[in-house]
């Protein structure tokens, strides 16, 4: 039995009648399309630039990434860039690419009232609507309801 080379860290390898294809990580090309073996090579620089790399089919995959970077620390290899490290700068990334309208649905309108100065609140507001706000102001610092 001999192992034919296919391309850099890809191997095959007839058994038993069949063809097995024999891929070492940390032999495999670095390049968009490998981003993903990357993530399992157990090399932390190739950790973390194969997670940055591969395009996600969902944006559900952090976990799948902390917990493989959980099975490192537990077999001791340290890696200088902490997960903590490449969620915030994930989130930085995600963040930057989307629509200001994205990021405003991510808050409560509490949280975007509080966001505003009590000028900026007040804008928009019909006539009516400023005479009926004053109006309420004016009672609720009277004591009255």
């Amino acid at each position: 039995m001999a192992l034919e080379a296919v391309k850099p860290g890809v191997y095959r390898l007839p058994v038993v009648g069949r063809t097995v294809t024999l891929i070492i990580l940390r032999e495999v090309e670095p390049c968009p399309r490998n981003a993903l073996w990357e993530i399992f090579s157990f090399e932390a620089a190739k950790v973390f630039a194969g997670a940055d790399t591969y395009r996600w089919r969902r944006d559900d995959h952090v976990p799948i990434l902390e917990q493989i970077y959980q099975r490192y620390r537990e077999v001791g290899i340290s890696m200088a860039y902490t997960f903590e490290d490449f969620k915030r700068e994930w989130t930085r990334q995600k963040l930057a690419e989307m629509t200001p309208e994205e990021r405003l649905r991510g808050l409560s309108p509490e949280d975007l009232v509080r966001s505003l100065c009590p000028e900026d609140r007040l804008l928009g507001l019909s006539n009516e609507e400023l005479v009926r706000l004053k109006d309420l102001l004016e009672r609720r610092t009277s004591g009255q309801r």
